[in-house]
């Protein structure tokens, strides 16, 4: 009787106190695990996130040609909305440690409504330029009154 005391008091008991220790740092351990899990997946969302940002605005064109297709897109949508290009001059590139600022000053004439349209389609998805200033004057042109627009566009890429 004493031997099976001395066997469970030396053996059994602290390997079923290993086991139960063993179980709670497996619990840890799996909790741990999941957290990383996560973590990892947020950062390949991440990744593919900022991916997609470089490929949209990153700049993979010469300054000289890159300028020559924004001054290319502009006379595109002008000439479909039918809108007269007065003046079409880029500004100086300005660049920053990471980035580079495409300003281009404008000035159209046209149907006030047609000017809006155009700025809307500048400003959305497959253009994303920003306008930084903008000036509407009215005019009058062999007896038909126009508006006259001022803009300074800014289109930025990534370096």
């Amino acid at each position: 009787m004493a031997g099976v005391y001395v066997i469970y008091s030396f053996l059994v008991k602290p390997m079923i106190v290993n086991l139960a220790t063993l179980d709670d740092q497996i619990i840890v351990q799996s909790r741990r695990l999941d957290k990383d899990t996560m973590e990892i997946g947020r950062a390949r969302a991440s990744e593919e996130t900022i991916a997609l940002f470089e490929k949209k605005f990153k700049q993979i064109r010469s300054n000289e040609e890159t300028i020559s297709s924004l001054l290319a897109e502009i006379e595109v949508v002008a000439n479909q909305l039918q809108l007269q290009i007065t003046n079409l001059t880029p500004q100086r590139v300005q660049e920053g440690e990471s980035y580079k600022h495409f300003l281009i000053n404008l000035t159209i004439d046209g149907d006030f409504m047609n000017i809006l349209q155009f700025v809307h389609i500048l400003q959305g998805e497959g253009h994303l330029l920003e306008v930084q200033e903008a000036r509407f004057d009215k005019g009058m042109r062999s007896h038909e009154t126009f508006v006259q627009a001022t803009l300074v566009l800014k289109k930025t890429f990534l370096s």
